[in-house]
């Protein structure tokens, strides 16, 4: 006989979408966010050429979203809000009263059918002038950023059981900056970096700005993590894992969850001349304000090796000039999205984040 699985009585199950992903344009207003502007320009670069004018209508079918979450036994869910609908005039200005009520409307709805709603700030979707300002790379944006979270912590805190700042921010540094798979499409790891260092400065005075209001929920962040397995417990297999494993992992849950960098990744980086700009102050904040409670997010894992070719060094700097992947034969792959499917990896990212976070 099988022994059964138990999961504690305050074990929430639930699942999740963006705002993007599922709101629609609705009525309320709404700034032009990156995807709206990339679907305009590249609709080739979209699934069947679809864009988010009404993706599954979630503005208009919220209650009905909402019995669906708890018909399927769900308890839980977490939702992203809008910083596009908050703030209408290109994500700055004055808050949208609209948008208010229709957030109000949900988390209520929501509360009363027994979900509790878990809430993202941001999730891949901001507005494009403001990308076009600079994006992650701007302290104006930053400001603007910390502004909009100060905004749903107050008119929304009631309401909210618990608060994430960024959904996945390695997501739109590599798809920006390293891969070509998000706006603005740039090859340049040293912009991406200044990104990726500002994201986790907006997270800190985020969660600053959270622990001012005394509220009863907590605030964390949400990460992408694959656990990263070297080909070989050969020296030179387990360096290109340890550098991988820096970029990838290490790069925001150390700062994000314990308030500092990883030394490997600040070494190579100066080494390179790819350090982005800071101040003091701004390590000091990051330090001060880490994440009090972690979403992970899993995919699939990262299988490395010491590189077996040269760098053409007049090439852009990217992180694979330290590694290359491990193609493992007999891994079992998801097809249609090209992913090795390991469930052990989930696992070890749990001992991990246990053991050392």
């Amino acid at each position: 006989m099988k022994e059964l699985l138990t999961f504690p009585k305050d074990f929430w199950w639930g699942s999740a979408w963006s705002a993007e992903q599922a709101e629609g344009r609705g009525d309320t207003g709404k700034a032009k966010t990156v995807w709206e502007h990339w679907f305009e320009t590249e609709p080739n670069r979209f699934y069947e050429g679809v864009g988010s004018e009404i993706t599954t209508d979630h503005f208009n079918r919220y209650k009905e979203d909402v019995q669906w979450m708890k018909k399927t036994g769900q308890n839980s869910f977490r939702i992203s809000i809008s910083w596009a609908r908050m703030f209408p005039n290109d994500g700055v200005g004055e808050v949208n009263q609209k948008a208010i009520a229709f957030y109000r409307d949900l988390l209520t709805e929501m509360n009363e059918n027994g979900i509790k709603p878990f809430a993202n700030l941001y999730h891949f979707d901001m507005p494009v002038a403001l990308q076009d300002a600079g994006g992650w790379e701007s302290r104006e944006v930053v400001d603007a950023y910390v502004h909009f979270a100060d905004t749903c912590f107050k008119e929304f805190g009631d309401l909210v059981y618990h608060w994430f700042t960024f959904n996945e921010p390695l997501g739109p540094i590599l798809g920006g900056y390293l891969e070509d798979f998000h706006y603005p499409n740039q090859i340049d790891f040293k912009r991406g970096a200044q990104a990726g260092f500002n994201t986790i400065l907006a997270h800190a005075l985020a969660i600053k700005a959270f622990k001012k209001l005394n509220l009863s929920s907590k605030i964390g962040v949400i990460l992408n993590l694959s656990p990263t397995y070297p080909r070989s417990q050969n020296e030179y297999d387990l360096e290109a894992a340890e550098i991988c494993d820096a970029f990838y992992t290490r790069s925001f849950l150390d700062p994000m969850v314990k308030g500092t960098f990883p030394e490997k990744l600040v070494k190579i980086m100066r080494e390179y001349d790819q350090m982005p700009e800071y101040t003091e102050e701004d390590l000091m904040i990051i330090k001060e304000n880490t994440a009090q409670i972690l979403g992970l997010n899993y995919y699939e894992p990262r299988r490395v090796k010491a590189r077996l070719t040269a760098i053409n060094e007049k090439s852009p700097f990217l992180p694979d000039w330290f590694f290359e992947p491990h193609n493992m034969p007999g891994k079992r792959m998801n097809i249609y999205r090209g992913w090795e499917i390991y469930e052990r990896g989930i696992y070890d990212l749990c001992i991990d984040i246990r053991d050392n976070y």
